[in-house]
């Protein structure tokens, strides 16, 4: 067949194709969910002229009148006879303008009216989906018994159909046609949805009141180990508002975000809601959603040379200040118990280490760990640091880390420590793994040096 042949025949499938889908009627739909901008509300009946799978829209006008417009293909049923139409408009007459906002984050949307269904949908806290009609699924339970609620055919702004149980769903009415601002209007409502669509001034008050800092804080704190050297002050995140200056419902300043791996500023003229828990810094490249039944976390995204980033955020109470100067004290105060058990402490093969003060060592004859442990350019006055901490695994057999930092040598040694009642005992742990300031396990075959009190 020749290339023509071909051409002309891929031409009139593609025609064939197009005017299948541009006769006068395909039908008519329901809309599924009320259209704002051309002010219809769900459950109107629509006339169908022309269904687009590129545009993903139809093309519709309401019976009677002469102007078509277009709707997403989601937001309607599938086009039919008008007789059929009219039954699915009296099937969904009794849960017309009934919508829901989603209480629990990972709520499932499920196939069927029943717990173990397949999910064909995770829906988001504060999530808004339409409730089309009852269902007569199995009940849920929750170990104590059955849970309050009904099985909900249901809609999502995705386009998504299924089932899903209304015990986490706080359902409203939306009379007119924005259902986002019926819900933030509607005395049916979760708690925390206050504000208007674009403003939402309160909690973004709330937000910018908080202290934002890396999430790695929160688990430092969490667990007790705090790593002075990446639990920095200056880390974290600001709006750049003075909220007490600043008493109207516009936000304006310059965003500072400062971390151990990243940093930026971002000059803004306002804060808008985008969605549910998520805001758009106005004239500026930077977004934020707020996670958490608290709202204490907080991820930012911006680009940075073209590319996409995101950091994590918490929102803590805690005086980051004292926190690390209670863990100084704490590192001093180990430092002065190995001192004062001393203060000399030798061995015949590796030297004797006399302590000067809680922070100051001489170490001399050591020549037997150059250089495999010790830098032959080493001088024997040594600075001591507790800059690690270990593994609970490690703990029954070591008190700690205990980093030397030789004059002349550039990187501290560090040494697994326990102070036993005749002397201490050293392990070398130049080796072995760190993550996240904590020593996780011992070296491959360490050297263990072993020094007698004198």
């Amino acid at each position: 067949m020749s290339l023509r042949k071909i051409f002309l025949l891929i031409t009139a499938s593609l025609l064939m194709g197009v005017f299948s889908s541009c006769g006068k009627n395909l039908g008519y739909s329901v809309l599924l969910w009320s259209n704002s901008e051309h002010e219809i509300a769900d459950g109107t009946l629509l006339k169908v002229h022309i269904k687009s799978n590129i545009s993903q829209v139809y093309v519709v006008s309401i019976p009677g009148s002469k102007e078509n417009f277009e709707i997403p293909l989601w937001q309607a049923t599938e086009p039919e006879s008008k007789s059929k139409a009219l039954k699915q408009q009296k099937r969904f007459s009794e849960f017309e303008h009934t919508y829901a906002t989603v209480k629990l984050d990972g709520l499932p949307v499920r196939a069927d009216a029943i717990n173990t269904s397949k999910q064909v949908y995770r829906l988001r806290e504060g999530e808004i989906i339409r409730c089309l009609y009852r269902g007569s699924g199995a009940a849920v339970t929750n170990g104590k018994g059955n849970m309050e609620g009904e099985w909900l055919r249901v809609l999502t702004e995705t386009g998504t159909f299924g089932w899903c149980f209304s015990h986490n769903l706080a359902i409203f009415k939306a009379e007119g046609f924005d259902v986002a601002s019926a819900n933030e209007k509607s005395s049916i409502k979760m708690d925390d949805l206050k504000g208007t669509v674009n403003g939402d001034t309160a909690i973004i008050r709330s937000l910018i009141e908080k202290r934002w800092y890396p999430e790695s804080f929160a688990s430092m704190i969490k667990v007790g180990r705090i790593d002075v050297n990446r639990m920095n002050p200056s880390f974290g995140f600001t709006f750049g508002i003075n909220i007490e200056e600043n008493s109207d419902s516009v936000f304006a300043g310059t965003a500072v975000l400062n971390t151990e791996n990243a940093g930026g500023n971002w000059t803004y003229t306002d804060i808008t809601k985008k969605a549910e828990k998520e805001y758009e810094f106005k004239g500026a490249n930077l977004k934020m959603s707020i996670r958490g039944a608290g709202s204490d976390t907080m991820i930012l995204q911006y680009s940075e040379k073209g590319r996409p980033k995101q950091e994590t955020l918490v929102a803590l109470t805690e005086d980051i200040e004292s926190l690390i100067e209670k863990e100084l004290a704490r590192r001093q105060t180990e430092l002065k118990r190995i001192a004062s058990a001393g203060p000399v402490f030798k061995s015949s093969n590796y030297g004797t280490i006399k302590f000067n003060n809680e922070n100051s060592v001489t170490w001399s004859n050591y020549k037997l760990l150059q250089p495999s442990i010790i830098s032959s350019k080493a001088l024997g006055s040594v600075t001591v640091t507790l800059d690690y901490f270990i593994a609970n695994s490690l703990k029954s057999s070591y008190d700690g880390v205990i980093t030397m930092h030789f004059t002349g040598m550039e990187d501290g040694v560090n040494f697994l420590y326990k102070l036993t009642d005749t002397g201490l005992r050293l392990e070398d742990a130049s080796k072995a793994p760190v993550k996240d300031g904590v020593v996780t396990s011992r070296s491959a075959s360490p050297m263990i040096l072993f020094f007698e009190k004198k």
